[in-house]
């Protein structure tokens, strides 16, 4: 709260704040694109695990229930977008 009032006013005291704000964010731009990244190949592994799971329950019973169906086009779809 308190960067914050000091960055609504302007004070020499802002400049200085900026100042440090910088400094502390310098080089986390790779570390922040290293975590999104592992975060959308997490999610989009898990996909392409279900969408296989439920293909082997199709290959394995013959039929598919509309459950399954609706869950595969779930799946299909969050893969597509990442």
């Amino acid at each position: 709260m308190a960067v914050i009032m000091v960055l609504s006013f302007k004070t020499p005291l802002r400049k200085l704040t900026l100042m440090v704000l910088d400094r502390v964010k310098r080089g986390q731009g790779p570390l922040m694109v290293k975590t999104v990244a592992a975060t959308i190949a997490v999610v989009m592994i898990s996909s392409v695990y279900s969408m296989v799971k439920i293909q082997k329950r199709w290959i394995d019973d013959g039929s598919a229930n509309p459950t399954e169906q609706i869950l595969m086009v779930k799946h299909l779809l969050e893969a597509t977008l990442m």
